[in-house]
């Protein structure tokens, strides 16, 4: 063999043990940064706008379903295909429509570009007390047609949005009480026209038809009738609390206040969730226990679904199968 010839597949020989050396390297180091669990993934954010930061993502609006997410990690599993892993904030814990406000867990305030200003918003079936008044833009929405629809049913036009997310309750207020759920954005509170006046609403008459149906619009009676026990709270028809549409229908069904929901949904999980047929749309609903600065939680590629903090060290998702 000639000399030439020779070099010639030395050179090969080393390109292919070159070849070969950086796959395995590419191999071994593909393996360690899954061991420790650094992995591409999606981050929730709070913050509505998809944030492209590398592989991480922010959901477009967490509190709507329907929103795709952008990348997702390797699928393990048959029993998790259609899944991915989805890495909540621990910061998210203190938001979202089923957090649990009290003395000891203070609402954090909603982002003023997440809500609407009620005032150039509604309908003509209410009126505004303030040009302050701002709500979640969901909630905004559903305020406007269960408004809409009572005017239908009772020909009447005489409610008064007294607050949302600064609602006064001093010395003359017509709202007798202070909740700690108010700054989230998701609160209303009702008061009445009447005789050129503004009346306390108690839920009575014929203006009872928002505390029998606002359910339907994805409202609840934050501390109803008989649940002072579990609420802190004495009957309030005029603070009305925005969850979500199937989340209200649940807790109507099932007679449950909000703490009583939270505590249901907490016993459903992942691999055995609260299945629930709304409308024809059929809801998976499970909870996630926090497991400190970042939780892991799997989630549909799909992007449907949504996810709250409850305050409870945990996280509620629910997913549109």
């Amino acid at each position: 063999m000639s000399r030439k010839k020779r070099l010639g597949n030395l050179r090969i020989g080393r390109f292919l043990c070159t070849i070969l050396l950086l796959d395995l390297s590419i191999f071994a180091v593909d393996h360690l940064r899954r061991d420790l669990g650094i992995i591409p993934a999606c981050t929730y954010y709070h913050d509505k706008g998809i944030k492209n930061e590398q592989t991480v993502v922010g959901h477009d609006d967490p509190y709507h379903l329907g929103n795709e997410p952008q990348t997702t990690t390797e699928t393990r599993g048959v029993e998790y295909i259609g899944f991915y892993e989805y890495y909540i904030l621990q910061s998210q814990e203190s938001t979202g429509p089923l957090v649990l406000a009290d003395a000891q867990h203070r609402a954090v305030p909603l982002p003023k570009e997440d809500t609407v200003d009620l005032k150039k918003y509604k309908n003509d079936f209410y009126d505004v007390l303030n040009d302050s008044v701002r709500l979640d833009k969901d909630a905004a929405a559903s305020l406007n047609a269960m408004m809409n629809d009572y005017n239908d049913a009772t020909g009447l036009s005489d409610f008064i949005v007294y607050g949302t997310t600064e609602t006064f309750t001093g010395e003359g207020s017509f709202c007798p009480g202070e909740f700690p759920d108010t700054p989230t954005g998701y609160t209303v509170d009702l008061a009445l026209k009447g005789g050129g006046s503004v009346l306390t609403y108690d839920g009575l008459d014929e203006e009872s038809w928002i505390v029998d149906n606002c359910w339907k619009y994805g409202f609840i009676v934050r501390s109803p009738m008989n649940k002072s026990h579990r609420t802190g709270m004495d009957y309030c028809p005029w603070h009305l609390r925005y969850v979500g549409d199937v989340h209200a229908a649940i807790m109507k069904e099932r007679g449950f206040c909000l703490e009583e929901y939270i505590d249901f949904i907490a016993g459903f999980t992942f691999d055995a969730p609260f299945a629930y047929d709304l409308d024809g749309t059929n809801y998976e609903i499970y909870t996630v226990v926090s497991t400190g600065d970042m939780t892991s939680a799997r989630v549909p590629i799909s992007g449907n679904f949504d996810i709250s903090g409850t305050y409870r060290d945990s996280y509620i998702i629910t997913t549109v199968k």
